[in-house]
């Protein structure tokens, strides 16, 4: 996580990846599941986690799973088994394109699990990173 120098009415704050910005604002929730005997599973086209995040986050290591590679057409059937073997506390996952049919396919694998499940839209982070870029040269 990156603290840009700025105002005081403006503060930009740049993650290296949705994962990083996940473990940071969802924090209290995820310590909240950590404390379930479950897995923390997180989900990626490319690696998107680090050790030195999780300890921060005060997530214990030996509960969290990191499968990365997965092309984005496998990644909603490995979520949809993912949560059907309610083996999860929760599931992280970063997705590129979810069509309509997919998305009924996981909220339906939602509400038959007890596992709660955060998807972070890939596109729109790497959008919100440009926008940033810009919005940061203009206030230079």
């Amino acid at each position: 996580m990156l603290i840009e120098h700025s105002t005081q009415q403006l503060l930009a704050i740049h993650f290296e990846s949705p994962f990083q910005q996940v473990l940071q604002q969802q924090r209290i929730l995820l310590r909240t599941f950590n404390k379930e005997k479950k897995w923390q599973l997180w989900l990626s086209e490319k690696p998107m986690l680090k050790r030195s995040w999780i300890n921060t986050a005060g997530l214990d290591k030996q509960k969290v799973i990191h499968i990365a590679n997965l092309k984005n057409e496998n990644l909603v059937s490995t979520i949809e088994k993912a949560l059907q073997s309610k083996n999860c506390s929760y599931i992280v996952a970063c997705i590129k394109h979810l069509n309509e049919q997919d998305k009924l396919r996981l909220q339906k694998a939602v509400l038959a699990s007890d596992t709660t499940l955060f998807l972070v839209n890939e596109e729109s982070y790497k959008q919100d990173i440009q926008d940033h870029q810009v919005k940061n040269k203009i206030f230079r």
